[in-house]
């Protein structure tokens, strides 16, 4: 959104925008949560000041709320609220209080809009603006939106391809869900908790700001795993080169025709090569030759798979 309310006085307040950084979900582009924080806490100036991707956003947005506006037969403005006792502030990309769904959010996206990772604004601009209902509108980008080589040097509109195609357009409705809210407003409340104690500690270590912002069980916890996928990714190269030993040791036994050897601590048998017959249907092919049959006799098992965490560890530096 390309209002002043987004960027005057941003450390004093969360808004929907801070959201992926606080959940974690923009990790995965670079944004070190802790650098973060110190932004907010006035420690470290935020430097980021757009690129190809904002400005597009920024140029597309409006157009595409006056599509949807004409629509639907809907007035969707932009809009911010500020709601000092919580530090929120809200700054939606249109609302209507009169239409069936009141919030508009508009992003602009590459391949796919990914509405998990906007799932979070959407409960927050539901929230501050107390409604029930956000109508979540992505605009895929085309391959030639931006033609320039360096945004730096290349911001100008003219490197920029800002045409209208309404069949880029996908839409979602997202309602208002307070069980997902609480647990946002939990790692908001952490969040300005840590960054609290960053202004009264601005030497403070990252590793102190994560022990407030994510809890000692969990870093403990984290510590923990790290340390046992290590070890694992350990025992799995120790298992390769186990398997490669037996293969040279198969080989030899081969060469030198022997069929099991005894040195006192350990013992070497030589198992022979063996095969046998399965039967099994090519259900592709019955499908489509004998339909049927192949409805008949089929059976629908649904596998219902736990919830789990991914872990990846990083190389010391």
């Amino acid at each position: 959104m390309a209002n002043p309310n987004v960027t005057v006085d941003r450390h004093k307040y969360v808004g929907g925008s801070d959201l992926p950084s606080i959940l974690g979900l923009n990790a995965k582009y670079g944004v070190n949560i802790f650098d973060f924080a110190k932004q907010k806490a006035g420690i470290i100036p935020n430097t980021f000041t757009g690129n190809q991707f904002t400005k597009y956003g920024q140029v597309m947005e409006p157009i595409i709320r006056d599509y949807i506006n004409a629509k639907y037969d809907v007035n969707y403005l932009e809009d911010t609220i500020v709601d000092t006792e919580r530090g929120y502030r809200g700054n939606t990309d249109g609302i209507d209080r009169d239409a069936d769904i009141p919030i508009l959010e508009v992003k602009t996206f590459g391949e796919e809009l990914d509405v998990e990772y906007y799932m979070a604004q959407c409960q927050f601009y539901m929230e501050t603006f107390n409604e029930p209902k956000c109508r979540l509108v992505g605009y895929k980008r085309p391959e030639n939106f931006y033609t320039g080589v360096d945004y730096e040097l290349e911001d100008e509109d003219v490197y920029f391809n800002f045409e209208f195609d309404e069949t880029r357009l996908v839409e979602h409705v997202i309602e208002r869900d307070p069980k997902l809210w609480e647990k946002i407003e939990k790692r908001i409340n952490a969040f300005k908790q840590a960054v609290e104690a960053l202004k009264n500690n601005p030497d403070m270590s990252e590793e102190e700001f994560n022990n407030i912002f994510y809890g000692n069980e969990l870093i403990a916890l984290s510590d923990k795993v790290a340390m046992l996928e290590r070890a694992l990714a350990d025992y799995k190269n120790t298992e390769k080169e186990y398997k490669d030993i037996k293969e040279k040791i198969y080989k030899m036994f081969e060469e030198k025709g022997l069929i099991s050897v005894d040195f006192g601590n350990t013992k070497i048998t030589k198992v022979a090569p063996t095969s046998y017959d399965t039967v099994s249907v090519d259900s592709k092919k019955l499908q489509d030759e004998e339909p049927k049959i192949y409805e008949k006799y089929k059976v629908v098992k649904t596998t219902n798979r736990k919830g789990y965490v991914l872990i990846t560890t990083k190389e010391d530096k």
